[in-house]
């Protein structure tokens, strides 16, 4: 989450950042495998002159989307990869095309991901021990228990703490309220999915969503600086940063870590009697998992740092998309007709099944709404550039072409320029919020259409995965919560649209890119009122 002064505090560190980076860039510093690949590569947005690549991993806080787009036209619609400038890596990352997503299937010993997105976020300088990062103990479980096979039992905690939060929130008034759209979308997101992670009823603790709200704000914010700053630096500015965060991860820990205390004695005595139900959420199913790999993974403080790690990540990725959606709705000169329309059909398929947004069929056919969430991921994407590997091991990567990628070489597919390509997407800067829905619907006089063979093609629905919408990721290691997000934001939507009118006021702000990173729209004002 990125706050509003974070020009402000960027302007704080610009002058020690400049200052030493150039003293650091004037020293000799030689990696000849590195040097023999950005050599090789075509490269966008490296001067001529004095210090190049000084001057490019500077300019590339503000030019690194441009070049990318630059990039994207001139080498990868031919196929071929380029060197893209960043500080965020100190030098560059090698951009490949579109062609290579096979790439994103190599086994985790010669391309990884994890420690490029850890690093995005800079999660070390706000949870420090190495074995809550490095043994990944509840990606594990959300692998696990977060998928298509197990979420639908989300559903019916997920509707009932929805409904909650919205009467507590946003009440029954017929008088228009004006909110900041971010923070609300925020509040609301986060006490849903805490319902899942921390279960009932710690997830209406006011101290506990104030906590978890808090230090992901916090997190993001110092974050997206210590991402502008060179790799030597943060080691020394990015702990004076993080301070704040350590506050509200105190705060989390008195309060979550006797929760973790009952809930391991509840299992505990659950396997030695077999008797008694135990709760259906991510902490009591991260104790059996971390019990399984040594009786130190049980230590609730650990648990606690777990929960908080993954409700960081977890949480923000909700709120990035389930904002976005309700502003880019909102923002649409069709806003009318698109949010009466989500309404209409969620109400006449919620009719049909009494349990209502607790039904798995009642959520899967709310089509307008499946396609606004994707049609909003796909034109307020979250990022320039998106799904890092870093080639690791022993062995190089070879690119073609005479093209040698070291260990220790960062990949990044160019994601924003492919979804908004049009020789892929008709009208591609255009929010058409029913773009995925339309040509299947009959009340809209849709028509399906067809591959060059001739055959229906099948409907494109908010967690499917394709070579030209990579909000999710590609291959087998996409996002493993897509169905689990999908599902909540879906029934979220769902439940705003058919109780609430919702209106943008005055106008949001254009959306602009920090390094690779895109900027939400944090001071966009909604105001809304309860339907009558």
């Amino acid at each position: 989450m990125l706050t509003n002064n974070m020009d402000v505090q960027l302007s704080y560190v610009a002058l020690a950042i400049v200052s030493l980076l150039v003293l650091r860039f004037l020293l000799p510093r030689n990696d000849p495998k590195k040097d023999e690949l950005w050599d090789k590569l075509d490269k966008v947005g490296v001067p001529s002159g004095l210090l190049p690549w000084t001057r490019a991993a500077l300019s590339s806080w503000t030019a690194l989307q441009r070049n990318t787009h630059e990039g994207y036209q001139k080498f990868s619609k031919q196929g071929l990869p380029f060197a893209l400038p960043t500080i965020w890596t100190g030098k560059a990352v090698v951009v490949v095309p579109q062609s290579a997503l096979h790439l994103t299937n190599r086994p985790d010993s010669e391309l990884i991901a994890f420690w490029a997105l850890v690093e995005n976020i800079q999660l070390p300088y706000f949870i420090s021990d190495r074995s809550v990062l490095e043994n990944l103990i509840h990606f594990e479980v959300a692998r696990k228990d977060l998928t298509k096979r197990n979420i639908t039992r989300q559903l019916a905690p997920t509707a009932e703490e929805i409904d909650h939060t919205f009467r507590t929130l946003w009440g029954d008034s017929t008088e228009w309220t004006t909110v900041n759209g971010w923070d609300m979308c925020g509040q609301i997101v986060a006490r849903v999915g805490l319902r899942t992670l921390l279960g009932f009823p710690v997830c209406r603790d006011e101290e506990i969503v104030d906590a978890t709200h808090h230090f992901a704000n916090s997190l993001f914010s110092a974050a997206a600086i210590i991402n502008c700053m060179p790799p030597f630096l943060r080691p020394i500015l990015a702990p004076i940063l993080a301070l704040p965060t350590r506050l509200y991860r105190s705060r989390y820990r008195k309060i979550v870590v006797p929760i973790i205390d009952e809930r391991i004695r509840l299992w505990e005595q659950h396997e030695k009697t077999g008797q008694g139900e135990l709760p259906s959420d991510f902490i009591q199913w991260l104790i059996p998992r971390a019990a399984q790999h040594g009786p130190e993974h049980l230590n609730p403080s650990k648990l606690s740092d777990r929960l908080l790690a993954l409700n960081t990540m977890f949480v923000y990725a909700m709120l990035f998309i389930f904002s976005n959606a309700v502003v880019d709705l909102c923002a649409s000169p069709e806003h009318k007709r698109f949010m009466d329309g989500i309404a209409a059909e969620c109400k006449a398929v919620t009719a049909r099944y009494p349990e209502g947004l607790a039904s798995n069929e009642a959520v899967e056919q709310f089509y307008r709404a499946d396609s606004a969430i994707r049609e909003s991921m796909r034109v307020s994407d979250v990022g320039v550039v998106m799904l890092p590997r870093d080639v690791v091991g022993n062995k190089p990567l070879d690119l073609g072409n005479g093209i040698i990628c070291p260990p220790g070489t960062r990949l990044m597919y160019p994601a924003q320029s492919i979804q908004k390509d049009p020789d892929f997407w008709e009208d591609p800067f255009r929010f058409d919020a029913f773009r995925f829905s339309d040509p299947f619907d009959k009340e809209a006089g849709g028509s399906p259409p067809t591959d060059v063979g001739g055959s229906p093609k099948e409907r494109e629905n908010l967690v499917d995965l394709t070579t030209t919408f990579l909000a999710w990721g590609y291959g087998k290691k996409a996002c493993p919560g897509r169905w689990y997000a999908s599902q909540t934001i879906k029934q979220c939507l769902a439940y705003m649209m058919m109780n609430y009118e919702i209106e943008l006021v005055g106008k949001i702000p254009e959306r602009k890119a920090l390094l690779h990173a895109m900027i939400p729209p944090t001071s966009a004002k909604l105001r809304f009122r309860r339907r009558v």
